[in-house]
């Protein structure tokens, strides 16, 4: 087994079963070391968008374990002094041991050498029908595919000094019109040897990027077949033509359709001029470039 093996993500707990269980999410597959967080508003509206977490409070389980230790180091010190008063240093003495070796087995064990781990916000779960986010405290979020209205997809390169450092994922699923989960990670992609603890973002990407033109490619081709506008955002796509903020140009009148190196996607028309909007600002944006390479042949993309 290598180094980079060395990390792994813990199987799903109680609170992460029952929530995917909740959801009807299916079978367990398996596990991605990968960030993510909430990006819900408020808490008054998180009923209302179905975007509630399973399990309890944050820090409440952790303030009741404090609690337990306490008092069972007070109770551990105070049973020795006690023998020793009623019954005398025979039985008295004994009795010290119980709290020096409690105290010689939490030196042990901080001290000791263990193989990393990852914090709850580290680390995915993939089940057949969404994924589910674990949280701190004990709480555990369920995204069934089904209830994600919109996926926005960030995926940029950065620089130092004009060296390349890594690249950042983060992958935005919309699940109400107030809340979501950012499932991402940053990754070095030239590093020749991965190294232990690095994300399985790009794996995790794949699977979002399917799951997301399996939701909204059939009806948008569906919509199109049968006359009607596709909208993403502030762009909308017809099997005649584009529609952007300034106006609705036919698709003859298209000079240039293009996703640059740097993500930003660039449409100019003969008569509506020109639109640029950066790619991770177009909802289900794989499904937005594939439809608009069907519809303008002409399109031009550039790897990065």
């Amino acid at each position: 087994m290598g180094e980079h093996d060395r990390v792994t993500v813990p199987p799903p707990d109680e609170t992460a079963t029952r929530a995917a269980r909740e959801a009807e999410l299916g079978v367990y597959l398996r596990g991605f070391r990968a960030r993510h967080d909430a990006d819900d508003y408020d808490e008054d509206d998180r009923d209302q968008d179905g975007c509630a977490e399973d399990g309890r409070r944050p820090g409440r389980r952790g303030t009741l374990t404090r609690l337990c230790v306490l008092l069972l180091a007070g109770a551990s010190l105070l049973l020795p002094a006690v023998a020793t008063r009623l019954v005398g240093p025979e039985l008295g003495v004994p009795l010290l041991l119980v709290p020096f070796g409690a105290l010689a087995r939490f030196l042990w064990r901080s001290f000791r050498v263990t193989t990393p781990s990852l914090r709850p916000g580290e680390y995915v779960y993939l089940y057949e029908r969404g994924l589910v986010c674990p949280g701190e405290g004990g709480t555990a979020r369920a995204v069934p595919w089904r209830s994600v209205t919109a996926m926005h997809q960030d995926v940029t390169r950065t620089y130092v000094n004009g060296g390349y450092t890594g690249t950042h994922y983060a992958y935005r699923l919309r699940t109400g019109a107030r809340c979501g989960v950012t499932v991402g990670g940053f990754l070095d992609e030239e590093t020749a040897v991965p190294r232990a603890g690095d994300p399985q973002i790009r794996e995790l990407a794949q699977i979002v990027l399917d799951e997301t033109v399996r939701r909204a490619l059939p009806p948008a081709v569906t919509a199109l077949e049968e006359g009607e506008r596709v909208v993403f955002g502030e762009v909308a796509l017809h099997a005649e033509g584009i529609a952007l903020p300034s106006g609705t140009a036919p698709w003859e009148r298209v000079r240039r359709l293009e996703w640059r190196g740097d993500g930003l996607v660039v449409v100019r028309t003969a008569g509506a001029g020109r639109w640029a909007r950066e790619a991770k600002d177009i909802p289900d944006f794989p499904v937005f470039w594939t439809l608009a390479k069907e519809l303008f042949p002409h399109a031009r993309e550039f790897r990065r």
